[in-house]
Formats: C-alpha cells, sequence, structure tokens
C-alpha cells in the first residue's frame, strides 16, 4: 500500500513538475509573440501617421487646385465676356465701313487762291 501511494505521490509530482514546464513554454511563446506583434504594431502606426500626413497634404493640394481652377474659370468667364465686346464693336465698325459713303454723293470744289495780293 505505501508503494502504491509511492508510486501514486511519484506521478502526482511528475505531472504538476510537467504542468509547470509546460505552462513555463506556452507562457514564453505568448510572451514572443507579444513582443512581435507589438513591434509590427510600431511599424504599422508609424505607417499609419505617415499615411495620415500625406493625406492631409493631399488634401492641402486638392483644395489649392480647386482654388486655382476656380480662378482660371473665373478669368475665362471675363475673358469671354471681353472677347464678346470685341465682336460685337468688330461687326459695328464692319456695319459702319459697309455703310460709310465713298465720297462720290459729295461735290468738293477745288479752293481757288488769289492770284494778286488786294493791295
Amino acid at each position: 500500500m505505501k508503494k502504491k501511494l509511492l508510486i501514486v505521490g511519484a506521478l502526482f509530482i511528475t505531472l504538476v513538475v510537467g504542468q509547470v514546464f509546460t505552462s513555463g513554454h506556452g507562457h514564453v511563446v505568448v510572451v514572443e509573440d507579444n513582443i512581435q506583434l507589438t513591434g509590427e504594431n510600431k511599424k504599422l502606426t508609424n505607417s499609419v501617421n505617415k499615411l495620415k500626413a500625406e493625406n492631409q497634404e493631399l488634401t492641402e493640394d486638392k483644395e489649392n487646385l480647386e482654388q486655382m481652377v476656380s480662378e482660371v474659370i473665373g478669368d475665362l468667364d471675363s475673358t469671354k465676356s471681353v472677347v464678346k465686346d470685341i465682336k460685337n464693336e468688330l461687326k459695328n465698325e464692319k456695319d459702319i465701313v459697309r455703310r460709310q459713303s465713298t465720297g462720290r454723293e459729295f461735290d468738293f470744289q477745288p479752293i481757288t487762291l488769289p492770284t494778286s495780293d488786294g493791295n
């Protein structure tokens, strides 16, 4: 009976020691994975911060380009208006030139200068 108790006790101690080593090894694996994941997380955080900065820069560039496009559109609109006014003026000038007299209907008389002094 003592032998059975001794065998059961030794078996129990062996199981407990085995569990301690197994759980210790599992803990080491978890810690190593945690260290690796923490490093990867830092890399990803840096990448995210870099992408956010680039996104902010692109957003500002987009806003600047939109402002420039609006200015160009405004300039084009005012240029269109000026071109339209110039076209109208040219059309009016053409009409005026077409309607202008050739001078034939006027009877021009040459000016005669006196040949002698009135003295």
